[in-house]
C-alpha cells in the first residue's frame, strides 16, 4: 500500500478518527492537509506527521461555512496542485439524545455538523476531483445510521443515515468518472464523542470498543484500491457485544 504523491484531506482531524487517518495516510506517503477548528489539536497531529517524516498542513475551519470551506481547497490546491482522497469526519454529538429533550437549536447544529459539512467539503473538493478525473471520498458514518437508537440519538442518527443516502448519490452522479465515493460506519469507537454520551462507558467497555486505529486502517483499505475498483459501502464493529443497557437513559414522562 502506497499512496506515495497523493494529497488527502482530513476534516475533524485533531483527534479521534481523524487523527489516526490522518497520521496512517502520510505514513502511506500522502500529503495531508489537517482541517479542524482547534488549532493547538492541529498542531500536535502535524507534529506527529512530520516525526514520521511526513507532508503535511493544517487548516483552522468550520465545515458548516461554505466560503471556510473553498479557503481549505484554495490552499490545498495551491501547495501542491492536486486534491485524490477527502476523509469526511468532522462529526458531533450531544448528551441529549431522544425527540423530547433535544432542543430545536441542537438538531440543527447537528445535522448542520454531521450531514451538511460533508456536502459542504464534498462539493468544494469536486471539481477539483473530476478535472483530474480521479478522486476517493471518504465519508466517516456511523451504524446509527443503520440500526438507529436511543444510543447514537435522533439527530445524529438521522444525519449519518443522511451521509450514507448523499454516498450513493455520489456514486449515482459521478458514475461516468474515476471518482468514487465510499461511506464508513463504524460501530462504537474509542474516541472523544464518548464524552458527550448520557452516561460515558465504562472502562470494561471501552476495552471492547474499536479504537480509531482500526477505522484509519479501514480507511486505508479504501484510500489504496486502484482506480478501476471502488468499495461504496463498510460496516464496521466491535467484534465483543458488550451490555450498554444501564447507559439508555429514561425517556421523559416514564416512569
Amino acid at each position: 500500500m502506497n499512496l506515495k504523491g497523493k494529497v488527502s484531506i482530513i476534516t475533524g482531524g485533531g483527534s479521534g478518527i481523524g487523527r489516526a487517518t490522518a497520521i496512517a495516510l502520510a505514513n502511506k506517503g500522502s500529503k495531508v492537509c489537517i482541517v479542524g477548528r482547534t488549532p493547538s489539536k492541529l498542531i500536535d497531529v502535524l507534529a506527529e506527521v512530520k516525526l514520521n517524516k511526513g507532508e503535511g498542513i493544517t487548516i483552522e475551519a468550520d465545515v458548516t461555512n461554505y466560503r471556510s470551506i473553498e479557503n481549505v481547497v484554495n490552499k490545498v490546491n495551491e501547495e501542491w496542485g492536486r486534491i485524490d482522497i477527502l476523509v469526511n469526519n468532522a462529526g458531533a454529538n450531544i448528551k441529549s439524545r431522544g425527540v423530547l429533550e433535544t432542543t430545536p437549536d441542537e438538531m440543527q447544529n447537528l445535522v448542520d455538523i454531521n450531514l451538511v459539512g460533508t456536502m459542504f467539503v464534498t462539493k468544494a473538493v469536486l471539481p477539483t476531483m473530476v478535472s483530474q478525473n480521479l478522486g476517493t471520498i471518504i465519508n466517516v458514518s456511523s451504524n446509527s445510521a443503520i440500526w438507529p437508537s436511543l444510543m447514537g440519538g435522533v439527530a445524529y442518527s438521522a444525519a449519518k443515515a443522511g451521509v450514507n443516502n448523499f454516498t450513493e448519490f455520489l456514486n449515482d452522479e459521478l458514475q461516468l468518472t474515476l471518482v468514487r465515493a465510499c461511506s464508513i460506519s463504524p460501530g462504537e469507537v474509542v474516541t472523544p464523542i464518548l464524552e458527550n454520551r448520557p452516561i460515558k462507558p465504562d472502562k470494561a467497555g471501552m476495552d471492547k470498543m474499536c479504537q480509531p486505529e482500526d477505522i484509519a486502517e479501514t480507511i486505508l483499505l479504501v484510500a489504496s484500491q486502484p482506480a478501476r475498483t471502488m468499495v461504496t459501502d463498510i460496516v464496521v464493529t466491535p467484534t465483543l457485544t458488550r451490555d450498554a443497557s444501564l447507559e439508555l437513559i429514561k425517556r421523559p414522562g416514564q416512569k
